[in-house]
Parts: structure tokens; sequence; C-alpha cells
């Protein structure tokens, strides 16, 4: 395990990559995604729209919003911005930022896998957002954001990977971010059974984004076994997934903002923190980067701080309290500026990493008073959480660079 499987459907074509594979849709606001839906309207991005991606006076009902999902598709899968596959195919896909590159197996996972525990989560979902995206796969029909896994580095998967790519891609575009994108595609039975011996070797895959995907594609195969019979090869029993090995992710902070210092001044603020850390402020004032697990970066009212924890303020044996995010949330956000629900407070909010520090002073310029800079979660302490059955807190792990959607779809 896991058994990955080739898979039927469609490719976008080549000369039209570039205007319609999406852009990665969380790293964008509803704001940004509306202008640009507009701007582009044969991006595929118009077939995924939710509805804080319009105007507040004149947003469509759920379901007018799915029918206008499943049109635009239809118009793309019919006026030859997609090519159908010959036959069912395995895909190496490759993202390359200039500084960064990572290649993994686009296929299919069984949802058994999903329920059975064998691919791992460590993080929670909200069931209305899994209601949504399952009557997404009903009304739509269509899967094309591979949900993201990760496993152990494996030399042998690695080595034949490498093989396999020597050859000229069948696809390569540039995607609007600068991210070069290559995909080739594994038609040879050999090698498609090849990689699937392989894979079977990994004894564990853990979720690194797409854990709402994962959760809605297990509710609509009940849904749809209660209604047409459970075979386990049905398409509704599968998931389109990516699977990156460990040691080529990136991984980076989640910044927090906070809008108020809670009724504290900054002095009453920096006197409680040093109960639990060490607090100065650095010489340089025109940046600060966390630069090891228990650094902390606190910038407020144009002045930044250098946090360190106190070893004796943290249990290291508890996989999500020594988090970083944990760590922040229980010294700092909960008992000194009361944020005690950190998935529905709206005094706080997140910064992504990838927007560094321009991010962080635009945060400022917007009103919130205080951000914390972090240091990133590592994929080890993901999978320690992951093994131990537990969860992180929200926003805890930002990966980059994404899979994009609009490359690949797989009808359901």
């Amino acid at each position: 395990m896991p058994k990955i499987k080739p898979f039927d459907g469609y490719l976008v074509n080549a000369d039209q990559a570039q205007a319609v594979v999406s852009p990665a849709y969380d790293s964008v606001s509803p704001e940004q995604r509306r202008k640009f839906a507009e701007e582009n309207p044969h991006n595929f991005l118009n077939t995924m729209r939710l509805t804080e991606d319009f105007p507040e006076d004149c947003q469509p009902t759920q379901d007018e919003l799915l029918e206008l999902n499943r049109r635009n598709l239809k118009a793309l899968l019919k006026d030859g911005s997609f090519d159908s596959l010959p036959s069912p195919c395995l895909f190496l896909y490759q993202l390359d930022t200039g500084s960064h590159v990572q290649t993994g197996v686009v296929c299919e996972v069984g949802v058994d896998e999903y329920e059975q525990g064998k691919v791992r989560k460590h993080e929670n979902t909200r069931s209305d957002k899994e209601d949504l995206l399952a009557n997404y796969q009903k009304v739509v029909g269509a899967s094309s954001s591979p949900i993201c896994l990760t496993y152990a580095q494996n030399t042998e998967i690695d080595n034949y990977v490498l093989s396999l790519i020597r050859r000229p891609a069948d696809l390569e575009f540039v995607s609007e971010d600068q991210v070069a994108q290559k995909i080739w595609c594994i038609e040879d039975d050999s090698q498609q059974r090849e990689l699937i011996r392989l894979f079977a070797a990994v004894d564990t895959t853990y979720l690194t984004d797409g854990h709402h995907r994962a959760a809605s594609g297990k509710r609509y195969a009940e849904l749809m076994r209660k209604q047409s019979g459970n075979q386990g090869d049905e398409p509704y029993n599968q998931m389109l997934v990516a699977l990156f090995p460990d040691n080529q992710l990136n991984l980076l902070p989640f910044h927090r903002c906070v809008k108020d210092l809670n009724g504290l001044s900054i002095d009453e603020l920096l006197i409680k923190l040093k109960a639990s850390f060490v607090v100065t402020k650095p010489q340089r004032q025109d940046s600060f980067e966390a630069h090891k697990h228990g650094e902390f970066g606190m910038y407020v009212h144009d002045t930044w701080y250098r946090l360190v924890v106190k070893p004796e303020c943290v249990d290291q044996t508890d996989p999500v309290n020594s988090l970083d995010v944990a760590i922040l949330q229980n010294l700092i956000l909960d008992p000194l500026l009361g944020i005690k629900d950190m998935r529905s407070d709206n005094r706080l909010d997140y910064v992504a990493g990838v927007s560094g520090e321009p991010g962080i002073r635009q945060k400022c310029s917007e009103g919130w008073e205080v951000v914390f800079a972090c240091f990133a979660t590592s994929i080890d302490q993901l999978m320690h959480v992951a093994d131990a059955g537990a969860l992180m807190p929200p926003k805890s792990t930002y990966f980059d660079p994404k899979p994009r959607s609009g490359i690949f779809i797989r009808l359901k």
C-alpha cells in the first residue's frame, strides 16, 4: 500500500495550458479570485468558484453556483482546452520554482485507504465544507485538484522516477507565478506495473494538502454506494492524488496576526511575555525571520522583537503542544491576547510564509496591531502528529509550490 492506479480522463492541451491552468486556489483572496476569474474567463478557476468569490449584492445560490461551474467545465471540455486520454495513465508531475524542485506521481488511490486510516491526516475538517465539496462532485462530476500525499523517501522510487523523466516532458508550461511545470504521461503497461509495485512497498502516506477534498471524497463515495452499489472499482470509490516524497517538500510557516493587544499596552505585553520567553529587540529592524524551533518574531507598532521560549515552558514529548504554533497559542494568543478559538475568532488572521516581510507589513497597514512570525513546522513533526492520531492547530503548515487545478480532469 498505497495501491496506486492509472486513471482515464483528460489532460490540458499543451497550447492552452498557460491560459487554462488555475493559480493555486488558497494563495489568493476571494476578491483576487473574483477579479482573476472575470479577467480570465477561459481559466479553469471558473469551474471551481465559491459564493464568496462574488460581490455580496449579487451572490448566486449554491445550486446556481454548482450549475454555473458545471456549464463552465462542459464548455472547456468541448472547446479543445483538454485532450481526452487514449487510455488510462499514470503521470509524473514536476514543479520547479527555480530554487526548489519536486516530482511526484499523479494517480488514483482508493477512498477505502483513507477510510481505513492508511492515509493519515493531521487536521480537522468542517462538515459544511465537506458537504459543499461532495455536492460539487455530484453536480459538476469531476476531480481536477489532486489531493497531496507524502511518504518517507524511497530510493527505488526516486531512481525509477528519474529514469522515466529523462525523456522530454509531454506537457510543459510556466504558471502565472513563474513556477515551471512539467508532466510526463506514463502509458506503457510495464512502466505502470513497476510504479504500482514500488508504491505497494510504502508503509504509510500522509495528507499534506487537501484534507477537505479527502473527507468530501469519502462522503461522496458513501452517498454513491447507497445509490449505485459498491464493487470497489467505481470512479466514485477513487481519489485523485499527487504523491511526493517527504524529502522534496518545501514547508513554509503560517504567521499569526492579531487585531489588538486585548487592552494591554506594549510595555504591559512585554512584561507578561518575559514570564515564558526571552525577549530582545534586534539591532536590525528591517526584517525578522525565525531561524529555529521555539523562536518567534513579534512585529508591533513598526518594531520587531525576538521571542525565544524558555525550555521549561514546553513539553517536548507532546507531538502537538511542542509545535511552534501551539506554543504561540498556549503561551501568548490565549492567555495574554484572549484568542480562545483559532478557527472562528475574528481578531485572529493568518499570513502565509510565502508572502514574506511585505505580507506582514501589509497586514499591519490594514489595521492588524501585532504579527507573530513563526518558524515552519517540519515534515517530521507533521508525521509525528499524524502517527499519534492527533491533530494540529489550524494553519500549521503551508506547502509551496502547490499542484494546480486544471491540468488533469478525472470524471466521476
